[in-house]
C-alpha cells in the first residue's frame, strides 16, 4: 500500500469516528432522562404534607396527574416526626423508585411535653423553617387526639395510636393560626395572612384543638345516645359518619365501599364566596370520622354541618381568609376514578363506582373538585 492510500485511508477512519461521536452526542443531549411527571420542578408552587404515607402521595400523584390539582408544577415536602409510630421507610422508597424528584422529605427532630405545645418550643424554628418554604400546608386524617391536649379525659371509645404525631400537628398549627391557649402568642400567619391550610378530618379537628376547641370524642353516644353498632346502623344515611360501623359486622368483606352523607353549607362562608357554591347546595362527601368539633377554637367559624345540623362538617378562620377545615375526604383518588368498583353493601355484586355516584348526585363532584381548585388558586396566587 502507497503512503497517499495509507493517509486517505486513515482520513475516512478518522472522519466516519467523528460523525459517530457527534451522532451519538446529538442522541444524548435530545433523550429524555426523566419523564415529564418526575422532572424537578422550575417554578413550582411548594407546599407540605403531614403523615406522607405512601397512600397520601399516591393522592397528591394522581390528583395532579389528572389536574384535579390544576398546577403546572409542583414540590411536596412530605413532613413527619422521628419518632412517630409509622414507618415512613416505604413512602420513601415509592418517592425513589417512582422517580418522583418534587417530592422531599422533612423530619421534625426533638421532645416536647403536653405543657409546652402552645408557645415556642424546640419545634418552633422547625416550623417556621417548612413555613417560609412552603406557600401551604395540608394536615392528613389518621388516629385520635388524645384528649388531654384539650384537658378532657380520656373517654372509652378514644382510641389514641399515634400521640407523637398528635403533639408536633397540634403544636405546628397553633404556631400557624394562634389561639386561646396563649393569647400573647403572635402566629404565624400574622405575617403572611395568603397562607393556604387546608385541615382534613383529623386534620380540621386538631385546628380546632389548636386554637382553642374541643372535640367529642364518640359522635354516636355522645351526640345521639347510641350505645351499639346495630342502632348506629339503623339510622338514615345522613347521620351515619363512618363506614367503620358495617365493617365491624362484616369484617371479612374486603371491597365495602366508603361511607357517605350529605351536607348543608352556610351561606357567606369561604364556600359559597370562594367556590362558588350554593346555600342550597347539599352535596355528598365521603365520611371516615367517629369524633367530632364541639366547643369551636377561637377565630373559627362553621361553615357547613350535617343535615341534622349536629356535626360540625366545616370551618374556616375570620382572619386567615386561605385556612380551610373540612371533616370529610376529598382526597382519595378512587373518587375520581371510572374502572375502581366497590361493594355498597355487604354481598352485593361488587359493581359500585364512586365516581359515577357523585356525579349521578350534582353538584357533588363539583364540589369535590372545586375545594382542590380553591386549594391549588390560593397556593398560586
Amino acid at each position: 500500500m502507497t503512503k497517499t492510500k495509507t493517509i486517505h485511508t486513515r482520513f475516512k477512519w478518522l472522519l466516519t469516528a467523528l460523525l459517530l461521536s457527534i451522532s451519538v452526542c446529538l442522541s444524548i443531549s435530545t433523550s429524555p432522562t426523566l419523564n415529564a411527571q418526575s422532572a424537578p420542578p422550575g417554578n413550582a408552587v411548594t407546599f407540605a404534607m403531614c403523615r406522607p404515607e405512601i397512600s397520601q402521595i399516591k393522592n397528591i400523584e394522581h390528583m395532579w396527574e389528572k389536574d384535579i390539582i390544576p398546577l403546572k408544577q409542583i414540590k411536596l415536602i412530605a413532613v413527619y416526626h422521628e419518632d412517630e409510630n409509622t414507618d415512613y421507610t416505604p413512602a420513601r422508597k415509592y418517592v425513589e423508585d417512582n422517580e418522583l424528584t418534587w417530592v422531599t422529605f422533612k423530619t421534625i427532630k426533638g421532645t416536647v411535653q403536653t405543657g409546652d405545645l402552645f408557645k415556642e418550643n424546640a419545634w418552633t424554628p422547625q416550623f417556621k423553617e417548612i413555613f417560609d418554604m412552603t406557600s401551604g400546608m395540608i394536615f392528613t386524617g389518621g388516629a385520635d387526639l388524645p384528649p388531654g391536649i384539650y384537658n378532657e379525659e380520656h373517654n372509652l371509645f378514644t382510641d389514641v395510636q399515634t400521640p407523637v404525631r398528635s403533639f408536633y400537628e397540634t403544636s405546628f398549627l397553633f404556631h400557624l393560626l394562634g389561639g386561646s391557649r396563649n393569647p400573647g402568642f403572635t402566629p404565624f400567619l400574622e405575617t403572611r395572612k395568603d397562607y393556604v391550610v387546608l385541615g382534613i378530618c383529623l386534620g380540621c379537628q386538631t385546628m380546632n384543638v389548636a386554637c382553642g376547641g374541643s372535640l367529642y370524642q364518640d359522635i354516636p353516644s355522645q351526640v345521639y345516645g347510641l350505645s351499639t353498632v346495630e342502632k348506629v346502623l339503623k339510622q338514615e344515611q345522613d347521620k351515619i359518619h363512618s363506614g367503620r360501623y358495617i365493617l365491624s359486622l362484616f369484617p371479612l368483606e374486603k371491597t365495602l365501599a366508603p361511607c357517605f352523607h350529605r351536607i348543608k353549607i352556610k351561606k357567606n362562608s369561604l364556600i359559597t364566596k370562594q367556590m362558588g357554591m350554593s346555600d342550597k347546595d347539599t352535596p355528598l362527601i365521603l365520611t371516615s370520622h367517629h369524633q367530632a368539633l364541639k366547643d369551636i377554637g377561637e377565630n373559627l367559624e362553621v361553615i357547613a354541618t350535617s343535615m341534622d345540623g349536629k356535626i360540625v362538617e366545616a370551618i374556616e378562620h375570620k382572619k386567615y381568609p386561605r385556612v380551610l377545615g373540612i371533616q370529610f375526604h376529598p382526597e382519595p383518588f378512587s373518587l375520581y376514578m371510572k374502572g375502581k368498583y366497590f361493594k355498597k353493601n355487604p354481598g352485593e355484586p361488587q359493581d359500585f363506582n364512586l365516581r359515577n355516584y357523585l356525579e349521578t348526585n350534582p353538584p357533588s363532584m363539583e364540589f369535590h373538585k372545586k375545594i382542590w381548585n380553591w386549594f391549588s388558586s390560593m397556593l398560586n396566587k
